[in-house]
């Protein structure tokens, strides 16, 4: 009987975690016209390299870890993660909200 707990237990220690939705900031701005930016809390999950982002109701992001440099691109800072995409940028700031926005924008 006691192989057979430390055999399940190895196992259900072995077994991936899922990923956990964090709260942070996002910023959303767009390129096309006038420059606007729209701001505010967002849920965020990364696993494996791949990327959701909810900013309310309004706004979902998938960013699929194969289409990185592909589809968008990703920089990791020490404060955000920030993704630029067609005609948008996109900034995480997983620790909330930043005292001042980066880049100069």
């Amino acid at each position: 009987m006691r192989p057979l707990v430390i055999a399940i237990t190895t196992v259900l220690c072995a077994a991936p975690a899922q990923a956990e939705i964090v709260q942070a900031w996002c910023s959303l701005m767009w390129r096309d016209g006038p420059a606007q930016v729209e701001q505010g809390p967002c849920d965020f999950r990364q696993a494996f390299g791949n990327v959701q982002v909810w900013m309310g109701e309004r706004w979902a992001f998938d960013f699929p870890a194969e289409g990185q440099g592909r589809y968008y691109t990703r920089r990791n800072r020490n404060d955000f993660i920030r993704f630029e995409r067609g005609g948008y940028i996109l900034t995480v700031f997983q620790g909330g909200q930043p005292a001042s926005q980066p880049g100069g924008w």
